[in-house]
C-alpha cells in the first residue's frame, strides 16, 4: 500500500508547478533576441515538406505558379535573365509589344531583389523555380512579422513564431502568391509600422527607407499604402495631437518621394498611357453595394480565431493600440463594402479584389499579439501565505492548469478536425483556384471550417479573459492553430493550381533556334489553348514579338494592332491573326506552329518554326506619305478595308487586295439593318448564315473578319456569334476572347471559294465580310519595295540608307514621345501614323540613323531622385558631426499637423464616402 504524499512533499510539488511560467520565461529571454530566426526556418522546412510530400520541385517537376504568375511573371522573368545578360534593354524592349517600354513593367513586376536569383537558373527551369521564389518571400514575410512583433513584445517568444509563421501563410498570401510582386510589400509592411513607430520618437531613417523600398518593389500597391498612411496620420493626430509627428511625418514622405522620384514619375507617366485606365465616376456608379463576399471574405478567414483578442481592447488601451485598433476597423470595411473596396484600389478592378488585404491581417496579428502578450493574473498574497493549507495552494494552483490545458486540448482538437475536414472538402474549398474567384459552395465549405476556428478562439479568448489559462498555453493554442493553417492554406490554395511544366519546356525548347541576323519578329499561326503559348512567352523566349500582357500594354498600340487586324482582348495582345500583308509591313518573318511544313527552320518535338511567306526589313520606304492617311477619331475603319489602305499606301495600288462585303453575300434567314453606322444582324432560323461566293484569279489567300468595338473588355457581345467555314477549314465560334483578330481561311487558285458564315444570335458588328490577298502581286511589290534595314541595338535602333530626299519611312515600332531620332548627328521629327506606330523622313544622301529611347520623365524621377540622395546624404553628414538630426522649426510642424488633418479628411471623404454617395445615386 502506498503511503500518501507527505505534505513536504506536495509543497514541492506545488513550487515546481509553480516554477514553470518562471523557467520557461528566463528560456524566452535567452532566445528572445534570435526569435527572428526562427520563423522562416519554420516556414521554409513546412514548404519543403509540402513540396516534398505533393512531388513540387525541387523534388519533383511540378510548379505552383498558375493563373498570371505563368501568363505574366515567369515569361517576364526569362525577359530579365535576358536583360541582365545584356541581350536586351531596360528601356525599349522588342520582345514585347513591338518594343515597349519595358521600365514600367520592371518596376510593376520584377524589381524585387529575390528576382535577380534567375540570373542563376536556366531558361528551361525558371517555371518551377518560381516554387522557390515563393518560398523565399514567404520565409522573408515570416521574418519582418517577427521582427515586429518582438519589437512590440520582446519577451513573447513562442507567440512571435506562432503569428509570424501565420502571416506568412495568412488567406493574402494563399490567395494572392500568383501575383508574387505583391508579397514584397507584404514583407515590407511590418517594417513600415515599426519605421512609423520610431517616427513618433523623432527617428526618421526607417520610415524613410522602407517607404522609399515599397515604391521600388511595387509602385502599384504604394497607393494602398499611401491611403494607409495617411488614415494612420489622421487618426494618431487626433488621438495625441502630435505636432512633432505631423512635421516629422511630412518631411519623411517628402524624402521618400524625392528618393523614389527615379521610379513613380515615370512609371505614373507609362500607367497613364496604358490601356488599363478606366472612368473611376463610372466604375463607382455602377458599382454593387456588397463585395463578391465568396472571394474577399476568405482573405481574413485565417485571422477569425485572433477577431476575439483584436477586438478585446480591455488590456490594451495605449494610444498606439487604439490607432491600430481604428485602422484594423478601416480596413475591414471595404472588404464588406463594394464602393470603398474599389477606392482602395484605384477606383477600379478586374480580379483580386481585396488586394491591401494583407494590412488588416497584420493589423489583426498585431493587436492579438497586445492582447496575449499581456499578463492577466495577479496572484493572491495569501497564496504564498505559509498559514494557507496545502489544500488550498493546490485548489489555487491546478484549475488554472487545468483549463490551460483545455486550451491545447481544444486546438489540438481542432488541427485534427481541419486535416480531416480539408482532405475530404478541399475540391469545394479550392473553386477560387480554378477561376479566381469563390462561389456558394466554396464559400459554404470555407465557413463552416472557420466557423469552427472562431468558436475556438472564442473560448480560448474566455479563457484567458477570466485568467484561467497561463500564457504559455496560451501560446502553445495558438501555434497549433497555426500548424493547423499550415496544412489547409496550400491545400485550399496551393494544390489546385499547380502542374507540370511540360508547357514551359516546349516552349523553351524553340529559344536560339533561328540562325538569322536580320531584324525580325515571331508570331505563331494561331493562339494555343490548354498547351498554352501565353502572350508574353515569345519575347521570354528570346525572339521580338507582337504579343504582350501586362497592365502596361500601351493604349495606343492596343488600337493600332487591333485595327491591323491582330487578336487582342483586355490587356492582352497575342501573336496571332492578321494577315500576309501585315505581316510583311511588322516584320514578322518566323511562326510557330504545330504543324510541320517545308518552310520550318526547326522541328520540336510539339511546336516548330517555320518562315512566313512574305518578309520586309524594319524601317520601309513606302510609296505615298503615311502621314497623310487620315485615321478615324477612335482610330478604327472597317478591316478589310483599312487592308486596302495599307497596300496602296505601301506599294501605289490597291489591286493586291480585293474586298467583298455583305452587299456581295447571299443572306440566308438573316436580315440586316444599320444603326448608328454599325450593322445589326438578325437571325430568322437556325440555320441563318452569309453565303460568300469568292471569284479567285490567280492565287489568293482569303481572310475571314467581323469586328465591332475597340474596347478591352473582357467579354465582348459580338464573341462567339458566328461560326466560319469554307473548303479545307471551318471555325466553330469566333471571335473569341483569344482569338479575335482576322481569320485565315486558307489559300486558293483560280476557282469560286465559298464561306459560309452562321449567324448564332442577333449581333452588332462594325464590319464583316471576306477579304483576298493577290500572293503573286504582293511577292512582286514586296520585291520592288526598299527598305532601311534597322538593327536592334540596346534601348534602340540603328542603320544607315542613301536616299534622294524626302522618302517617308515607316517604322512598325508603337510610337512613343520619350523616342528620340538623329540622323547624321542632328535630331529629326518622329511621328505617330495608323493611330499607333512611328513614321519619319529620310535626307537627301546618306543618312546615319540612330534611334534611342529613354522613358518619358525618367531624366526628371532621376534627378529628383538623385536631389533626395543629396538631401539625405546632408543629413547623415550633420547627424555625424553635429550628434543631432535635423529639427524642423515649430510652425513647420504646427503647418504640416493642420495640413495632415485636412487631406487626411479628404481621404475618408474620397475614399468611404464619396464612393458610397456615387453608388446610391
Amino acid at each position: 500500500m502506498t503511503d500518501k504524499p507527505t505534505e513536504q512533499t506536495q509543497n514541492g510539488i506545488l513550487r515546481q508547478l509553480k516554477k514553470l511560467p518562471s523557467i520557461w520565461h528566463a528560456v524566452s529571454s535567452f532566445v528572445s533576441p534570435f526569435v527572428w530566426v526562427v520563423p522562416p526556418l519554420v516556414v521554409l522546412c513546412s514548404m519543403l515538406l509540402y513540396f516534398h510530400a505533393n512531388a513540387y520541385y525541387p523534388y519533383g517537376e511540378i510548379t505552383v505558379s498558375w493563373c498570371d504568375m505563368d501568363q505574366q511573371f515567369v515569361p517576364l522573368l526569362l525577359d530579365l535573365k535576358d536583360i541582365l545578360a545584356g541581350k536586351e534593354g531596360l528601356f525599349l524592349n522588342f520582345k514585347n509589344a513591338g518594343g515597349m517600354n519595358f521600365y514600367g513593367v520592371f518596376f510593376f513586376f520584377l524589381s524585387s531583389p529575390f528576382s535577380f536569383l534567375v540570373a542563376f537558373v536556366d531558361k528551361a527551369q525558371v517555371a518551377l523555380f518560381a516554387n522557390v521564389l515563393v518560398m523565399l518571400k514567404m520565409c522573408a514575410v515570416s521574418l519582418t512579422a517577427s521582427v515586429y512583433l518582438h519589437h512590440k513584445h520582446p519577451n513573447s517568444f513562442l507567440l512571435n513564431v506562432a503569428l509570424s509563421v501565420l502571416y506568412a501563410f495568412s488567406g493574402y498570401v494563399m490567395m494572392y502568391f500568383q501575383n508574387i510582386m505583391w508579397l514584397d510589400v507584404v514583407y515590407l509592411f511590418p517594417l513600415l509600422l515599426m519605421g512609423l513607430d520610431k517616427l513618433k520618437e523623432g527617428k526618421r531613417a526607417l520610415f524613410i527607407g522602407v517607404l522609399a523600398a515599397v515604391v521600388f518593389v511595387n509602385y502599384y500597391l504604394t497607393y494602398m499604402i499611401v491611403v494607409f498612411l495617411l488614415l494612420y496620420a489622421l487618426v494618431w493626430l487626433i488621438i495625441e495631437k502630435d505636432k512633432v509627428f505631423a512635421g516629422n511625418f511630412c518631411l519623411s514622405c517628402a524624402l521618400s518621394a524625392l528618393l523614389s522620384a527615379v521610379v513613380w514619375l515615370p512609371c505614373l507617366v507609362q500607367y497613364f498611357s496604358s490601356g488599363r485606365t478606366t472612368s473611376i465616376y463610372e466604375s463607382l456608379s455602377q458599382s454593387s453595394v456588397f463585395t463578391a463576399y465568396e472571394t474577399a471574405f476568405p482573405t481574413v478567414f485565417s485571422m477569425l480565431f485572433l477577431f476575439p483578442f483584436a477586438f478585446s481592447r480591455k488590456e490594451n488601451k495605449t494610444s498606439d493600440g487604439t490607432l491600430r485598433f481604428v485602422l484594423f476597423l478601416a480596413t475591414l470595411v471595404p472588404i464588406v463594402l463594394e464602393p470603398i473596396n474599389k477606392m482602395w484600389q484605384t477606383g477600379s478592378y478586374m480580379s483580386f479584389p481585396t488586394r491591401y488585404g494583407f494590412i488588416p491581417i497584420f493589423l489583426c496579428l498585431s493587436l492579438a499579439a497586445d492582447c496575449m502578450s499581456v499578463q492577466p493574473f495577479k496572484e493572491k498574497k495569501e497564496a504564498d501565505n505559509q498559514a494557507v493549507s496545502l489544500s488550498q495552494k493546490i485548489l489555487y494552483a491546478l484549475p488554472r492548469y487545468a483549463t490551460s490545458l483545455l486550451v491545447v486540448a481544444l486546438t489540438v482538437w481542432y488541427y485534427g478536425f481541419s486535416k480531416n475536414y480539408t482532405a475530404t472538402h478541399h475540391e469545394i474549398m479550392d473553386q477560387y483556384s480554378h477561376s479566381l474567384w469563390g462561389n456558394a459552395a466554396s464559400f459554404e465549405a470555407l465557413l463552416k471550417l472557420y466557423a469552427v476556428a472562431t468558436l475556438v478562439g472564442v473560448a480560448a479568448w474566455l479563457l484567458w479573459r477570466f485568467r484561467l489559462c497561463k500564457p504559455v498555453f496560451l501560446w502553445l493554442g495558438i501555434a497549433v492553430m497555426t500548424l493547423s493553417e499550415m496544412y489547409v492554406a496550400p491545400m485550399t490554395y496551393m494544390h489546385a493550381g499547380s502542374h507540370n511544366v511540360e508547357w514551359h519546356l516546349d516552349a523553351v525548347e524553340l529559344s536560339e533556334r533561328i540562325a538569322d541576323d536580320d531584324f525580325y519578329r515571331v508570331k505563331t499561326d494561331r493562339e494555343y489553348h490548354g498547351h498554352d503559348f501565353d502572350a508574353n512567352v515569345m519575347g521570354g523566349i528570346g525572339y521580338n514579338a507582337l504579343g504582350h500582357y501586362t497592365s502596361l500594354t500601351p493604349d495606343n498600340y492596343m488600337t493600332a494592332i487591333k485595327q491591323f487586324g491582330y487578336t487582342s482582348y483586355w490587356m492582352e495582345v497575342g501573336n496571332s491573326g492578321g494577315s500576309v500583308l501585315t505581316d510583311a509591313l511588322l516584320s514578322v518573318k518566323y511562326a510557330v506552329s504545330t504543324s510541320k511544313t517545308s518552310s520550318d527552320v526547326y522541328n520540336g518535338e510539339y511546336y516548330n518554326i517555320g518562315k512566313t511567306p512574305f518578309y520586309l526589313p524594319l524601317g520601309i520606304i513606302t510609296a505615298n506619305d503615311i502621314r497623310q492617311t487620315v485615321m478615324p477619331t477612335d482610330g478604327l475603319i472597317a478591316r478589310a478595308q483599312f487592308q486596302q489602305t495599307l497596300y496602296n499606301d505601301f506599294f501605289g495600288t490597291a489591286d493586291g487586295v480585293k474586298v467583298y462585303g455583305l452587299s456581295d453575300a447571299t443572306l440566308m434567314h438573316v436580315t440586316v439593318s444599320q444603326r448608328d453606322g454599325k450593322y445589326v444582324l438578325t437571325p430568322k432560323s437556325s440555320s441563318a448564315s452569309i453565303v460568300f461566293e469568292v471569284p479567285v484569279d490567280g492565287t489568293q489567300t482569303l481572310y475571314f473578319n467581323a469586328f465591332d468595338e475597340n474596347s478591352n473588355a473582357l467579354n465582348q457581345a459580338i464573341n462567339k456569334k458566328f461560326s466560319v467555314s469554307a473548303p479545307g477549314y471551318s471555325i466553330s465560334e469566333y471571335p473569341t476572347q483569344k482569338q479575335n483578330g482576322v481569320v485565315s481561311l486558307g489559300s486558293y487558285s483560280n476557282r469560286t471559294v465559298k464561306v459560309t458564315v452562321r449567324v448564332k444570335s442577333s449581333v452588332t458588328v462594325r464590319d464583316i465580310g471576306v477579304f483576298g490577298i493577290d500572293t503573286a502581286a504582293l511577292a512582286e511589290d514586296i520585291e520592288n519595295t526598299k527598305t532601311v534595314g534597322l538593327t536592334s541595338v540596346q534601348n534602340g535602333l540603328m542603320g544607315e540608307y542613301v536616299a534622294s530626299g524626302g522618302e517617308c519611312v515607316f517604322l512598325s515600332v508603337p510610337y512613343d514621345k520619350g523616342m528620340t531620332l538623329t540622323i547624321n548627328g542632328k535630331q529629326a521629327g518622329l511621328y505617330e501614323v495608323y493611330g499607333g506606330f512611328t513614321a519619319f523622313y529620310l535626307q537627301q544622301g546618306k543618312n546615319d540613323i540612330r534611334l534611342t529611347f529613354v522613358p518619358t520623365a525618367f531624366t526628371a524621377g532621376l534627378l529628383i531622385s538623385l536631389l533626395g540622395a543629396a538631401l539625405c546624404v546632408a543629413a547623415c553628414v550633420l547627424w555625424i558631426w553635429k550628434k543631432r538630426q535635423v529639427e524642423l522649426p515649430k510652425q513647420v510642424h504646427t503647418v504640416a499637423y493642420f495640413a495632415l488633418l485636412v487631406v487626411g479628411a479628404a481621404v475618408v471623404a474620397l475614399v468611404y464616402v464619396m464612393p458610397l454617395l456615387l453608388c446610391a445615386a
